[in-house]
């Protein structure tokens, strides 16, 4: 009935929370600290450009697989994953504001390191439970 690549959903849900370890570790300098070190701030920009990737591409695999309505943005993908039940209110919030970090990630040649760092603080809670609660799901739906 449902057609979900859970194996690609698996590996990119696996990769992410590899992120988000790097993400954890890297997030407890100061941001004075943070602003002195570029190599923290790329790898912090890389591990949150990651998760915001991955995000996108799991949704977008459930939306697909499930047959859910299509998503007109990126911020949108967390819409339809929250009116299906994927992801409660609180996560859905979060994510949008995660989600709309995207183009001044990607689009921008200066990130504020303040902004970013603090997205990954206010974020990281919930960003750790995106993979359990799409499991669950999918768990929930397949199985």
């Amino acid at each position: 009935m449902y057609d979900v690549n859970t194996a690609k959903v698996e590996q990119v849900l696996t990769y992410m929370e590899r992120m988000l370890t790097l993400l954890s570790q890297n997030i407890t300098y100061s941001d004075e600290e943070l602003a002195c070190d570029q190599i923290k701030q790329l790898a912090i920009e890389r591990a949150l450009h990651i998760c915001i990737e991955g995000i996108a591409d799991v949704g977008n695999a459930l939306i697909d697989g499930f047959i859910m309505r299509d998503p007109g943005s990126y911020t949108d993908i967390v819409e339809i994953l929250r009116d299906e039940t994927v992801l409660t209110d609180e996560q859905a919030t979060v994510l949008h504001r995660v989600m709309e970090f995207r183009k001044p990630l990607v689009t921008y040649s200066e990130i504020s390191v303040l902004d970013m760092s603090a997205l990954v603080r206010e974020a990281l809670p919930i960003l750790t439970t995106f993979a359990p609660s799409v499991r669950t799901y999918i768990q929930k739906e397949l199985f």
